[in-house]
């Protein structure tokens, strides 16, 4: 992929952050009420409270993305990370997973989480290249959560 680069949220970018998570979303499941709330508000749900959106752009063109939600002192919540479908394969989530470990321990965080499914099983490979550790799942933030993956840092 040729001018790629990863960035930090900004306003330009708010409605791809919906269509690029509504994209890959839909593929298996709905929209849920949890998802509407960080993707039709990221500045309140996110950016406000602490948190970052980054996008991995393409000759000016977001081609994906991913959040990281703060949560209680020093536990953010890796979310929301998806990558257009042409451009799958390449890489690029492996960018955008390092941009929010380094923003993570930058923050002075003690821990990355995150709520999967284990029907995305690429993902899933991702997550264990970096080592996170599967936990017990705590959380009902989204219907289609069945596994919890932490990162110490």
């Amino acid at each position: 992929v040729d001018n790629l680069f990863i960035t930090g949220y900004n306003k330009i970018y708010a409605s791809a952050f919906y269509t690029l998570n509504k994209a890959w979303i839909t593929e298996q499941w709905n929209l849920e009420n949890s998802d509407l709330k960080d993707l039709l508000d990221p500045e309140d749900a996110i950016i406000k409270k602490g948190g970052e959106i980054f996008f991995a752009i393409n000759k000016k063109t977001p081609i994906g993305t991913a959040a990281m939600i703060p949560h209680q002192s020093g536990f953010y919540e890796l979310a929301k990370m998806t990558i257009e479908k042409n451009y799958r394969g390449l890489g690029i989530a492996n960018l955008l997973l390092e941009k929010c470990i380094f923003f993570a321990k930058e923050k002075k965080a003690k821990e990355i989480f995150l709520i999967s499914n284990r029907s995305l099983t690429i993902a899933r490979n991702l997550y264990d290249k970096y080592g996170f550790k599967e936990v017990q799942l705590n959380s009902q933030k989204y219907e289609r959560g069945d596994v919890k993956m932490c990162l110490k840092l």
